[in-house]
């Protein structure tokens, strides 16, 4: 199933990887990891199949380290017809509630075609 297949190839990266959400226990620990989830189905103009488009968020503490986006990037390019979508990756900033952390967290953009 590709989520797993996306869920193995993140863990390469960073073992601590999640689906969708952050379960709340780990919100109390340091916030150092991988979240990704769908975005979208869309049907392709020749009506033989679908892109489906995941985004993969990168959150930590500070700063991301740098090379760390490559390193994403390469692992899920490794999944059969994964390829980036034509988005350009995003960096968003919020404050780890009770301690004035900053996180930094960078969103990329992938989408893989399958026929239906």
């Amino acid at each position: 199933m590709i989520l797993d297949d996306i869920k193995t190839s993140l863990e390469a990266v960073k073992p601590r990887v999640y689906y969708g959400i952050v379960p709340a226990s780990v919100k109390d620990t340091k916030w150092d990891y991988i979240v990704f989830n769908r975005v979208r189905r869309k049907k392709a103009q020749n009506n033989t199949g679908y892109s489906y488009y995941f985004d993969v968020h990168i959150i930590s503490e500070s700063f991301i380290p740098e090379g760390i986006d490559i390193e994403v990037t390469n692992k899920m390019l490794e999944i059969d017809g994964m390829k980036p979508a034509d988005t350009d990756g995003e960096y968003n900033y919020v404050q780890k509630p009770n301690t004035g952390e900053t996180v930094e967290m960078l969103t990329l953009h992938f989408v893989k075609a399958r026929k239906a």
